[in-house]
């Protein structure tokens, strides 16, 4: 598999390395949606070809490579040909991890900052060790001789024959030429393994050696006159070069080459204050950064940019695969230019931290194990809080086996609180096109992994105190980013890249080289002696980055609340807060090298990200104290009219804090929406919200999930729905996140919109609740709570509650759940206090004649005991209280959204049957003590026409119902149900139909 990887800095001039073309068959990551569940996956792992296998039947894992346009097969590789592999194990339990990383990253999480120590994962997420042992019990019946299991338990290495590997894998190997007249082998087939190993198994590395590397930084300008690369060289020699006290201006082979520093290049200093970052001989102290490195570095080099600077810096070096003084030497004017800038300008930019060289084999030889490998061990060493990587490769051409190990590594840096930046490449929106000729849109690996922080490029001009910065991008090389083709939407861009795929980049920083970074490097055919020259590139901007996050690490906010570990939560949320605080939004230019790209806009876009750093403000937001949740028992407080917190089709809490999109969520997106601060809800204390949901110009059928931001998505559901352009309401009790935050998932894509009812606090200054036996207040049906049979048409309905069904004159705010049946046409429900303004937002929606649909509303009781109901458009309208809220009652209780019942996986619940589902005692409901419960109930393959009520167990079924549907709708509606004595609630359906429970929450 040996997949080879390129360095990305800059544009012009780029030098000719061994370079062979590869496309891969890449099987790309993606979520699968059905209405009530959605499945989320990564990118493949084991995939079954075939019919189904019996245990120990083979099975095979991810995809075989294509062979690469314009080479040629040229044989059957000789079965003697060696092999270093790798094979690679999923951690115990994905999920596990991910919400791990997620809480670690969440402010207010009781697990903020609490990172996993130096050589913890193995037994936290690692593969068990019964697992390990099972593989490498197949390995070795395969014919192999797996090797010592990686230190995090992730990978077992294995060396062998082409003819081993074909027995023990299940696949034959070619010869292939390419069009650089190399030759290289590759796999015919996936691999398999038996079926009882291959889930464990995200896949094989090392079973190819098409080899595309090359090296993307751009020519190096001379540091004299004009700058021209055939100009003379005006540097001296790292021993002529004086030492001197720190200067982040530079030394006189910069400041008298006749070039304009903040025109022509860009100082230390100088690119510090662009950013607001520190200048000083000790900024850092006390951090260590790590660099990955396919080449050697010349040590002359960094002792003459030391020199110049007056630093003393710490540069070790640990090598991969490879012993020092092994491959090319850094000396030839290409070979170590990538190693010089990196280091360099961490060196400028954080003289005070240490610096560690990762570096394997050589680029031209360098294989996807290899690359894997250094990782790896720049991951387990866990010596550096942040780790910088100006390498990558086309994610198209790269191996699903190699990306899925690369993301298992990357998030292990995330659960031990490691940031990972990465260049996003050169190559504009065609980053595959030095690999295949393709000009089509393409991102860069790693850049696009989920748990790193791809950089993009800018370019940058300072005149007098006014800097101004722009997208790099010309017809010579520009910055990459893009859609991954596959990663599935991320949570941490919601509502900010409102794109089918993870975009990249996610931040952008100086790259062009037209004025881009002083370095020294070594080119023997200039000078026996490091040389002064500027670069530029994307390799620029991510160690830029690197060095920003360093920086803030090293800062009082970040060394009191922690450091900032795995970097994107923490980004997007500082960009939703306070984006211009935080951010130097790049508004102009494009990516558009090889062909028509993306082009910059206002806030996030996919040329440059969110922007360059403005470090004082964005060290305050990565570094923020941890908070402190509301938990226990709470109270209620109604609002007075609905508010309105987000609303995707005019922006309203939908994107940026300054710059709000029109976009409807994707697709596999999520929302976070702003609970605490926002619509006169409290700044803290609340711990859960009452909201109704909408969804609106549907495009398919879907189903939505709402939970607590920086917890696990539940495998519950609020609201769904079955087609396009339709337009449908839920309310939903949604537990409030430890930052105040909470999160709207959709399995398709939707505008959405989410209205307050009001909030929970923990204390006593709210209302309690109490429940009652289901009871009909309204049936305009029947002349229930009105005189007349007719449909309501554009009218306010008053309705009295106050003395009726249950509810007391001190009640201040009833629960009533609000159905519109027979309607005609489009329309939709508001209900509101008697007296007050009617709201702008609605209860109850429908889109077509014909609609039953119900929804819970809490609504505020007038001072004359009533509450008003508008309809909108013609309907017939019913309304059965199920509780109230007044000073005495009892208090509401969160829980950790969980499904209860799900029929689907036992029986139908029949025509006139009735179901009792126990609900004390399960998931964190007491076994005693529950006066009634929060629970979502949906209604899936539904018979015909029907309607479901729930009541206590050992009650009388109530004459009101709870959800009512026609034949082939799928129906979800929030209820508050009364619990029995035996802690149990009773559900009838008058139709045969399959029935969920989701609970929220319960009163106690």
């Amino acid at each position: 598999m040996a997949n080879k990887v390129h360095a990305a800095p800059g544009g012009p001039g780029r030098a000719a390395v061994k370079t062979g073309r590869r496309a891969r068959a890449i099987t790309a990551a993606s979520v699968a949606a059905v209405a009530l569940v959605a499945v989320t996956g990564i990118a493949t792992g084991a995939v079954a070809q075939g019919g189904a296998a019996g245990p120990g039947a083979p099975e095979r894992i991810g995809a075989a490579p294509r062979v690469p346009t314009g080479a040629r097969v040229t044989g059957a590789t000789a079965s003697g040909t060696t092999l270093h592999l790798s094979v690679n194990l999923a951690p115990r339990d994905r999920q596990a991890l991910a919400d791990f990383v997620t809480a670690v990253s969440t402010p207010g999480n009781p697990q903020y900052h609490h990172y996993l120590a130096k050589g913890q994962f193995a037994a936290v997420f690692g593969p068990t060790r019964a697992t390990i042992e099972q593989v490498s019990k197949a390995l070795k019946a395969a014919g192999l001789s797996p090797g010592k299991v990686s230190p995090d338990g992730l990978s077992i290495p294995v060396t062998a024959t082409a003819a081993q590997a074909s027995h023990a894998f299940g696949t034959g190997f070619r010869n292939v030429r390419l069009k650089d007249g190399t030759t290289d082998y590759l796999n015919t087939s996936a691999p398999s393994l038996p079926s009882d190993v291959a889930s464990s198994v995200t896949g094989i590395v090392g079973l190819s050696s098409i080899n595309t590397v090359s090296s993307h930084h751009s020519a190096v300008r001379r540091a004299s006159g004009h700058g021209s690369a055939g100009a003379t060289v005006s540097g001296r020699s790292a021993r002529t070069v004086a030492p001197h006290t720190y200067t982040p201006a530079l030394c006189a082979d910069f400041t008298g080459s006749g070039l304009t520093d903040g025109t022509d290049y860009y100082s230390p200093g100088k690119l510090a204050g662009a950013y607001g970052m520190t200048s000083s001989a000790t900024v850092g102290a006390g951090q260590t950064v790590a660099v990955f490195e396919l080449e050697n570095v010349d040590a002359g080099s960094i002792a003459a940019y030391q020199s110049c600077v007056g630093t003393s810096t710490s540069v070790s070096h640990v090598y991969v695969d490879t012993t020092a003084g092994a491959g090319a030497p850094a000396t030839d004017g290409e070979v170590g230019v990538e190693s010089a800038l990196d280091i360099e300008d961490l060196i400028g930019l954080v003289p005070g931290a240490a610096v560690i060289d990762y570096q394997g084999p050589d680029a031209a030889s360098a294989t996807d194990q290899n690359v894997l490998d250094v990782y790896q061990r720049m991951v387990t060493d866990d010596q550096a809080q942040v780790i910088s990587t100006s390498w990558g490769e086309c994610e198209a051409v790269e191996s699903s086996a190699t990306a899925n190990a690369e993301n298992t590594v990357f998030a292990e840096a995330a659960a031990q609180g490691q940031s990972v930046v990465a260049a996003s490449g050169d190559d504009g929106s065609s980053d595959c096109y030095r690999a295949t000729g393709s000009t089509a849109k393409a991102v860069d690996d790693p850049a696009s992994q989920p748990y790193v922080t791809g950089v993009g490029g800018t370019t940058m001009t300072t005149s007098g105190s006014t800097t101004t910065q722009t997208t790099w991008g010309n017809a010579s090389g520009g910055t990459g980013g893009g859609v991954s083709s596959r990663w599935a939407p991320v949570v941490y861009q919601g509502g900010v890249a409102t794109t089918s795929k993870r975009a990249v980049p996610d931040v952008s920083a100086l790259a062009d080289p037209a004025d881009g970074y002083p370095i020294y490097y070594q080119d023997d055919s200039q000078s026996s002696s490091p040389v002064p020259g500027l670069v530029g590139g994307t390799s620029g901007a991510a160690p830029t980055w690197a060095a920003a996050i360093v920086q803030a690490n090293a800062g009082t906010a970040c060394q009191t609340n922690g450091r900032v570990g795995f970097l994107n939560n923490a980004l997007y949320k500082a960009a939703r807060s306070s984006y211009p605080t935080n951010f130097w939004d790049v508004t102009s230019g494009n990516n558009s090298v090889y062909a028509t790209g993306y082009t910059a806009a206002a806030g996030y876009d996919e040329v440059t990200g969110l922007g360059s750093p403005k470090e004082a403000g964005l060290t305050a937001a990565l570094c923020v104290a941890k908070g402190t949740a509301a938990t226990g028992a709470s109270t209620f407080h109604p609002l007075s009219s609905p508010k309105r917190l987000l609303d995707t089709r005019n922006g309203t809490g939908w994107g940026l804090s300054s710059i709000p999109t029109t976009k409807p969520l994707v697709a596999g997106g999520t929302a976070p929406v702003k609970i605490e601060g926002a619509g006169g809800i409290p700044s803290s204390g609340v711990t859960a919200v009452v909201l109704n949901l909408t969804v609106t110009g549907t495009t398919g059928a879907g189903s939505l999930i709402a939970w607590a931001d920086g917890t696990s998505k539940p495998a519950t559901s609020n609201l769904n729905w079955t087609g396009a352009s339709q337009t449908i309401a839920a309310s939903a009790t949604v537990k409030v996140a430890d930052d105040g935050v909470v999160d709207l998932y959709t399995s398709s894509t939707t505008h959405l919109i989410a209205d307050v009812q009001g909030y929970y606090t923990s204390g006593t200054t709210g209302s309690k609740y109490t429940a009652l036996a289901p009871a009909r207040l309204l049936d305009t049906r029947s002349k229930v709570g009105i005189p007349t049979t007719t449909k309501i048409s554009n009218k306010v309905i008053s309705l009295k509650v106050r003395g009726h069904g249950g509810v007391p004159t001190a009640a201040t705010a009833v629960v009533l759940n609000l159905t519109a049946t027979q309607t005609v046409g489009g329309g939709y429900l508001e209900a509101y206090p008697e007296g007050a303004t009617r709201p702008t937002a609605s209860n109850v929606n429908w889109s077509a004649t014909g609609t039953t649909i119900p929804n819970l509303v809490v609504v505020p009781i007038g001072s004359d005991g009533n509450v008003s109901i508008y309809v909108h458009g013609t309907s017939h309208v019913i309304a059965d209280v199920s509780g109230y809220f007044s000073t005495s009652g009892s208090a509401f209780h969160t829980v950790t959204p969980l499904r209860l019942l799900d029929t689907r996986q036992t029986t139908a619940l029949g025509s006139g049957k009735t179901l009792a589902l126990q609900v004390s005692g399960r998931d964190a409901i007491p076994s005693t003590g529950v006066k009634a419960v929060v629970l979502t109930v949906t209604v899936t393959g539904t018979t015909g026409s029907g309607y479901l009520s729930a009541w206590a167990d050992g009650g009388s079924r109530p004459t009101a119902s709870n959800l009512n549907w026609v034949q082939g709708k799928t129906i979800a509606n929030q209820v508050i149900v009364p619990v029995g004595s035996d802690g149990k609630v009773d559900f009838y359906a008058s139709s045969t139909t399959n029935v969920l429970a989701d609970v929220a929450g319960y009163i106690g």
